[in-house]
């Protein structure tokens, strides 16, 4: 039989991580939970489910999910965010693979976005639903070519869908939503200068409303009501923050 090693990145991600530990309880041989300095229930929740619990620093998700996967004991690895709860179709397929199925280098896993409280079609940067990769062979696969956000590992030869799904519950308020645009714009501000792309502000504007026409109409957001509104300004806000923060960071080395 096949091993597997879960984990799940937190920080005060008490809301769904009893409910995810229990779903990956049934299937996993390890759940590791890598905590970059919770104040909630988070560590308690992990501890009640006898979670291996390690503390790092954060400094962005590449290196996270990295810091995860070398502290996995078993080379098949399956990470879960702390806001995605996995379906039972999705444990029933990970039972099988373990007891005999041919194993890939790496397998995409369908992920259902919930905005709101609302079933959504898309989401600055993903459609909804989208297939991340998330099921891997760690000896094939790694971040080392991954962004630090939005980061995915590479690697791999051989891949698939895998069967069953990923909830993925993410602003639900829309305070999150601001907490969420502050952090996620400083990292891929970071990204966009590698890129070496113009900074200039008609490029910031131009950018950030061809974003919101982008995820608006070209992505489906008009399906979703008020909440694709709120959606597609949040596309133009990410856009606009990161030029800006990039710029500024330009700025101040000079």
């Amino acid at each position: 039989m096949k091993q597997l090693s879960a984990f799940i990145l937190t920080y005060n991600s008490e809301k769904y991580l009893d409910r995810i530990i229990s779903q990956l309880g049934k299937t996993c041989d390890e759940i590791l939970v890598v905590d970059s300095g919770s104040h909630d229930s988070t560590k308690s929740i992990a501890e009640k489910h006898n979670c291996r619990f390690l503390f790092r620093a954060f400094d962005n998700f590449k290196n996270q999910r990295t810091f995860a996967v070398d502290n996995c004991m078993h080379d098949l690895v399956l990470m879960v965010d702390s806001d995605e709860i996995p379906d039972d179709e999705l444990i029933l397929s990970l039972n099988k693979l373990k007891n005999g199925e041919v194993l890939l280098d790496a397998y995409r896993l369908k992920r259902d976005w919930y905005v709101l409280g609302k079933k959504i079609h898309a989401l600055y940067p993903v459609v909804s639903p989208d297939f991340p990769v998330r099921l891997f062979d760690r000896r094939k696969s790694n971040f080392k070519n991954s962004p630090v956000v939005h980061e995915e590992p590479s690697g791999y030869q051989s891949i698939a869908v895998f069967g069953g799904a990923l909830h993925h519950y993410t602003f639900e308020s829309k305070q999150e939503i601001k907490e969420k645009l502050e952090r996620y714009t400083t990292l891929s501000a970071e990204t966009l200068l590698k890129k070496n792309k113009s900074l200039s502000v008609i490029q910031q504007w131009l950018s950030s409303i061809a974003s919101f026409l982008k995820w608006y109409f070209g992505k489906g957001g008009w399906k979703d009501g008020v909440t694709g509104i709120i959606l597609a300004k949040y596309a133009f806000d990410y856009t606009f923050m990161k030029y800006g923060k990039a710029r500024k960071k330009v700025q101040s080395s000079e």
